[in-house]
């Protein structure tokens, strides 16, 4: 279960490589059938056993494109998948063929490219999942005989190439760990340093409004252009909330780590919804643009402030594709979806297309230009930990609709 879990976690970062190597084997197992079937004969070939793995590449690449409907069965068959086209079917070619060198040098290929597309964990279990089928399948039916003198012979060669292809993924794997960890870094000591100006600008603009008050009561009244300076400290405030929320956002998105389960409570959503808007620094046109349904409330298992944020980043990204689309409003009420308490919130404004709709919730990926990527990742995490899960619903030019779904009772 922990290797699985490990597959999972770092799938985001193989799947791109995965799909190229799709592909690549829809391509390579018609045309090297063709090479050793016909233009340099081998002693063996088998046009079942490339169909199977023409079959699992298109049957992975369909499900790609709906695994967010399916995650655990697009694992899975990842999985599977892999170590059919790698490990398993040239081992089991390399033994049928009498351990040739054409075949010895396809099986190293094999094992470069394997560790090229999995992590080093799930690599190595690939390798000694699908290596011992091929002998149990060779054994069972065996097309050539080979000596046992002619396998321990390729073996130097066959753990030079797998011990090495482990080496360099494990370094790879470190470094990028590290300049992650270089970067969550960097972001949060700029998110923190970005505090004290933040701070020392709304102490500031707190002293303007004090001496604009003492100016009133100086003058006996209110001054000629009081108005137009309450306005611009209004419009000050706003733009310093809004920064304020950027920079606690950036903090708990960099965070990666599990969120602590230990103070969850229940919580009303209504009580959160009406402090989120109370406290988010809405425009007089962005009220205007929105509209709350719900009357009902429900309670969830949880933490308020999370949850706060999350309906943040989706308030706010509802209000970007308004004013991309430059048309829209935005609607937020509750329902009952799937037997679970939804909060909803749509827009009707530019919509996600479809190839966007399975990646947005992907850590770094953004449909907005100049945006992070960190938001919708950051949301999905945050109600997962709560043991529910978020929906996106899309039409192109149309709408967009975002539901969490929470569970109905504590720890369901």
């Amino acid at each position: 279960m922990r290797l699985f879990s490990k597959f999972v976690a770092d799938f985001e970062y193989i799947r791109v490589k995965m799909r190229v190597g799709f592909f690549f084997s829809i391509l390579g197992f018609p045309l090297y059938y063709y090479f050793w079937a016909h233009l340099f004969p081998q002693s063996y070939e088998n046009i079942y056993l490339r169909l199977a793995g023409i079959l699992f590449a298109l049957l992975w690449i369909v499900s790609d494109y709906s695994r967010k409907d399916h995650e655990r069965f697009h694992y899975c068959l990842s999985v599977v998948a892999l170590t059919f086209a790698a490990p398993f079917f040239f081992t089991y070619m390399f033994l049928q063929n009498g351990a040739s060198s054409v075949w010895l040098g396809s099986l190293i290929c094999s094992v470069l490219y394997l560790a090229i597309v999995a992590d080093a964990v799930s690599f190595l279990f690939m390798f000694l999942v699908g290596v011992p089928l091929a002998f149990l399948a060779y054994f069972y039916q065996p097309h050539q005989h080979i000596d046992a003198y002619d396998i321990l012979e390729t073996l130097p060669v066959v753990f030079f190439a797998l011990s090495g292809a482990l080496a360099m993924k494990w370094a790879e794997e470190w470094m990028i760990r590290n300049n992650k960890r270089k970067a969550v870094a960097l972001a949060g000591s700029i998110a923190h340093e970005l505090r004290t100006p933040l701070l020392g600008v709304r102490l500031e603009l707190e002293h303007f409004d004090q001496l604009c008050r003492d100016l009133e009561n100086a003058q006996g009244g209110i001054p000629e252009n009081a108005g137009e300076y309450r306005e611009v400290s209004e419009r000050l405030s706003r733009h310093i909330q809004k920064a304020s929320h950027i920079v606690d956002c950036l903090l708990l998105n960099v965070r990666e780590e599990s969120f602590d389960r230990s103070g969850f409570s229940q919580h009303s959503m209504r009580q959160v919804l009406d402090d989120v808007l109370a406290r988010y620094p809405l425009t007089a046109k962005e009220r205007g643009l929105i509209t709350v349904h719900p009357q009902e409330d429900f309670t969830f298992w949880g933490d308020d402030l999370l949850m706060a944020h999350v309906l943040m980043n989706l308030i706010k990204n509802a209000f970007s594709a308004v004013a991309a689309a430059e048309k829209g409003s935005v609607e937020i009420y509750f329902s009952q979806v799937k037997g679970k308490n939804a909060m909803c919130v749509r827009d009707t404004g530019r919509g996600i297309h479809a190839a966007a709709r399975n990646k947005i919730f992907d850590r770094f990926y953004s449909e907005t230009s100049g945006g992070a990527g960190l938001g919708l990742a950051f949301c999905k995490r945050v109600v997962d930990s709560f043991g529910g899960n978020v929906e996106c619903y899309s039409e192109d030019g149309e709408y967009t609709e975002f539901r969490v779904l929470l569970p109905s009772r504590e720890g369901s």
